[in-house]
C-alpha cells in the first residue's frame, strides 16, 4: 500500500476535524470488526466529540464482555454524523446499511476505511489497508502507535481480541511474529487473554452445542474432497438456537483430515443464505469462489451472502454386486 505512515496522517486529520464520528462493523460481526470498532470508540471517547459506534447486524454472545459492546446500535441515521470510519469491511456491501452505501458512494461523507483483506475496493476517503496484518485491529494498533495513544488495559484487550479472532487462537496460517509481538504488547498494556479465551472460545450455551450437533450431523465429503453442510431455519427453531450460535463451528468441520476445503451453509432470518468457506490447502483461494456470490475475505478464510433458502436433495443409484 502507500506509505502507511501518510494515510495515518490523512486519517488523523479527518479525526482531528471531525465532531460527531460514526464507527461501523461489517455485517455477521466477528471479533476483529467489534474489537476495532470498541477500541477506536474508547481511544475517541476521550476528544470530547460525539463518537457512536453500530453494527447491522447483532453481536455474537461470545463478545458481549467486551468494553462498551452493549452501546452497539443497530439503527442509525447516517446524516447525522461529519465522518464515517468502517473497520474491518472490505467493500461497501459488507457494511450491510444502504443509507451508508448510498452516502459512501455519493461521496457526501468523508470515510475512513481500516482493513486487512486483499479483496478490498478501497472505497474510502482514506483507506488504510495492510494486507500483511493478520487482523484489523493490528493495522488499529500501529494507528495507535502513530498517534502515540497510551493503551490502557480494556483498549489493549479490545485489540488482542480481534487479532486472537482473526488468527483463529494463533493457529491460521496469518499468524505471523509480528502477531505474537503485538499480543506481547497488548498483555503487558493489561489485556485480558483470560477473559478472551473463556468468552470466545469456551463459553457455548446449551442451544448452541444443540445446533452445533445439527450443523455436525449434516456434514458430507463429497468425491472432490471438500466437506460441506447446511442449517436451515427449522434448525434455528428446533434448537432454540440463532444464526449468532454458528460462529466457531466452522472450524471444526475444517479438521477433517485430508480435506480440500469446507464450506457451510445457513440460512438467516432474512431470506438470505450465508456461505462460510474454509481452506487449508494451498492450492485453493477461498477468495475466488466467494467473490463469484459478491463476497470476500481472505485465501484460507472467506463468504457471501445470497437471497434464496436451502434445498435438500437426494439422489439414489444402483450399485452391481460382485
Amino acid at each position: 500500500m502507500k506509505d502507511i505512515n501518510k494515510e495515518f496522517q490523512k486519517a488523523a486529520s479527518l479525526i482531528s476535524n471531525s465532531e460527531k464520528i460514526l464507527i461501523v462493523s461489517h455485517r455477521n460481526p466477528d471479533g476483529d470488526t467489534i474489537g476495532a470498532n470498541l477500541a477506536l470508540k474508547q481511544v475517541l471517547s476521550g476528544t470530547g466529540k460525539q463518537i457512536v459506534s453500530a453494527c447491522a447486524d447483532q453481536i455474537p454472545f461470545s463478545l458481549v464482555f467486551l468494553p462498551g459492546s452493549t452501546n452497539i446500535q443497530i439503527p442509525i441515521n447516517p446524516e447525522d454524523f461529519d465522518l464515517i470510519i468502517a473497520m474491518d469491511a472490505s467493500s461497501t456491501e459488507q457494511i450491510k446499511y444502504e443509507e451508508i452505501i448510498a452516502i459512501i458512494n455519493k461521496k457526501k461523507i468523508p470515510v475512513i476505511n481500516f482493513d486487512h483483506h486483499a479483496t478490498n475496493k478501497n472505497f474510502g476517503t482514506v483507506n488504510i489497508v495492510n494486507t500483511d496484518a493478520a487482523s484489523t485491529t493490528e493495522v488499529l494498533y500501529e494507528f495507535f502507535k502513530f498517534l502515540d495513544i497510551d493503551l490502557i488495559p480494556q483498549i489493549a484487550t479490545c485489540l488482542l481480541a480481534g487479532l486472537y479472532s482473526d488468527t483463529g487462537s494463533f493457529m491460521h496460517s496469518n499468524t505471523k511474529q509480528s502477531s505474537f509481538n503485538i499480543a506481547s504488547e497488548l498483555l503487558s498494556k493489561g489485556a485480558s487473554i483470560t477473559q478472551i479465551i473463556n468468552n470466545m472460545f469456551k463459553t457455548h450455551t446449551v442451544e448452541q452445542l444443540k445446533l452445533w450437533g445439527r450443523v455436525l450431523e449434516n456434514a458430507r465429503a463429497n468425491k472432490k474432497g471438500s466437506i460441506v453442510s447446511k442449517v436451515t431455519q427449522k434448525d434455528f427453531d428446533e434448537t432454540g438456537s440463532s444464526p449468532r450460535d454458528l460462529t466457531g463451528i466452522i472450524n471444526y468441520l475444517n479438521s477433517v483430515p485430508n480435506a480440500k476445503m469446507t464450506i457451510l451453509l445457513a440460512e438467516d432470518t432474512k431470506g438470505n443464505v450465508k456461505g462460510s468457506i474454509r481452506t487449508q490447502n494451498d492450492d485453493i483461494d477461498a477468495t475466488k469462489i466467494s467473490g463469484k456470490f459478491g463476497g470476500g475475505g481472505h485465501a484460507k478464510a472467506a463468504g457471501f451472502t445470497i437471497p434464496g433458502k436451502i434445498v435438500s436433495e437426494e439422489v439414489w443409484r444402483i450399485e452391481k454386486l460382485d
